[in-house]
């Protein structure tokens, strides 16, 4: 790899502000630049590894430039090899990048059939698309990874991870960020819209609610995991409440969160991880208006102990 013995990096939004090297910077494999001279790239200076995904290159000489459309990015601990068409996929998941030399788990390609195949009634463009049909190709794969995609939005309060579900526009996102508005500092927003929930074999009863790019429209959340401990079905209305629900109250409001793959296995997988995470949780119903004191009375029910 050829650099040019003078250049500079502007990372905004990092340790790194402004950094000038000579020739003697060091890099590790992975070094990748598109069309726009936007790259992300990994390097090590003074013993600490910095992962720079927000940048302006200057006067770069890069002898082996990324060619094809290949990606890795780590999704709930899952290293994934993605071989995709649009550069704007790669700018959606910057933060779930990993060195390009890095060892994956799984592989998923993206065709253009694959993103015709896609609902489009909302006249997305094919960039959009293509966002959606990684997140499908991702999802069908997670049960065989003993994970799945739970459509809810995930926060962390102090360590114990809150889905809050619910059939869309009932208000989910709202609610979290009354919580947000109620808490401050104490809750962090994991995933707006479409968490990964993983199970591991050291700790089958702990079920992990995973950051993802997928996000929501307000894109909300973080690359974190928090170890989920309630589930919450939230529904509108005037009065405030929160009560515990069994599981069998439980089992119907929640199918219409979780993705299904349709291959057998993979689904036969994502049915039993759910009746796990069902038996690993503590169970809500928050019936809610839009005005703070819902969050009040939630936060206040649950977190009482």
């Amino acid at each position: 790899m050829k650099i040019a013995t003078q250049w500079e990096i502007s990372a905004h939004g990092s340790n790194l502000r402004i950094v000038s090297f000579s020739d003697s910077l060091k890099f590790n494999k992975t070094f990748k630049i598109n069309s726009r001279r936007k790259a992300v790239v990994f390097i090590k200076y003074k013993g600490i590894d910095y992962n720079i995904s927000t940048y302006n290159f200057k006067n770069i000489i890069c002898s082996n430039q990324r060619q094809d459309n290949l990606m890795k990015c780590r999704f709930a601990d899952i290293n994934y090899k993605i071989s995709n068409i649009y550069s704007d996929l790669e700018r959606a998941c910057r933060d779930y990048l990993i060195p390009y030399d890095s060892e994956c788990d799984e592989a998923i390609t993206i065709t253009e059939q694959d993103i015709d195949s896609e609902n489009n009634d909302g006249g997305y463009s094919r960039e959009y698309l293509e966002f959606i049909s990684v997140c499908r190709k991702i999802s069908n794969n997670l049960p065989l990874h003993d994970a799945f995609l739970f459509h809810s939005a995930v926060f962390d309060v102090c360590g114990e991870g809150v889905a809050l579900a619910a059939v869309s526009g009932t208000g989910k996102t709202t609610h979290m960020l009354l919580w947000r508005k109620l808490l401050g500092d104490k809750l962090t927003i994991v995933n707006g819209d479409k968490p990964f929930v993983r199970f591991f074999d050291n700790e089958p009863s702990t079920p992990y609610a995973y950051g993802t790019p997928w996000n929501g429209k307000e894109k909300l959340g973080c690359n974190m995991r928090t170890p989920l401990r309630h589930i919450c079905f939230i529904e509108r209305a005037e009065k405030n409440s929160c009560e515990k629900i069994s599981i069998s109250d439980a089992i119907n409001l929640i199918f219409k969160q979780i993705y299904i793959p349709n291959e057998p296995q993979a689904a036969a997988n994502a049915l039993s991880l759910v009746d796990r995470l069902l038996s690993s949780c503590d169970l809500w119903r928050i019936r809610c208006n839009m005005d703070i004191s819902a969050a009040q009375t939630a936060y206040g029910t649950i977190f009482s102990r």
